[in-house]
């Protein structure tokens, strides 16, 4: 069977059935496979006009999802959605006004999870963890409190 080239819409509708896309990935995958500008433009407008593709709902849903499984920070979180092409405004007006809860939980978590069994009251055990967590772009007072809960809990 010889397989027809498909249409930007066709294509389109291909990459949104297989994952979540905004607007912009999606346009730039378009035209890198060489489809006409025109016709990339069409293929969104259409997509947009039946709420197929509506960059608000799908980067707050995003958000969600990935705040409440409290596997990595705020700041990991937005640096992940501007990647794959949502506003960055946007994306900073979905953030709740209160984040402490959630950042020492998912810090917690990292934690325990990177350094289970090696617990230790030593410098370079605590630098350790400082580094881990100041990469996944946890603050210091989060870090500090995380720090101190791991080495308490494994005293008791």
């Amino acid at each position: 069977m010889i397989q027809k080239n498909k249409t930007a819409l066709q294509k389109a509708t291909d990459l949104l059935s297989r994952q979540d896309q905004s607007e912009k990935i999606l346009r730039q995958k378009l035209l890198a496979r060489k489809y006409e500008e025109s016709e990339v433009d069409a293929a969104l407008d259409k997509l947009k006009k039946y709420n197929y593709l509506n960059d608000d709902e799908t980067c707050a849903r995003l958000f969600e999802s990935l705040y409440a499984e409290e596997r990595l920070s705020v700041k990991q979180i937005c640096i992940k959605l501007q990647q794959r092409g949502y506003d960055s405004t946007f994306i900073k007006n979905l953030i709740p006004a209160e984040t402490y809860e959630h950042e020492y939980n998912a810090a917690l978590k990292i934690a325990t999870k990177k350094f289970a069994g090696r617990i230790s009251d030593d410098i370079k055990f605590k630098q350790k963890i400082w580094q881990h967590l100041a990469s996944k772009g946890f603050d210091s007072e989060i870090i500090g409190a995380v720090i101190e809960k791991i080495l308490n809990d494994d005293g008791d």
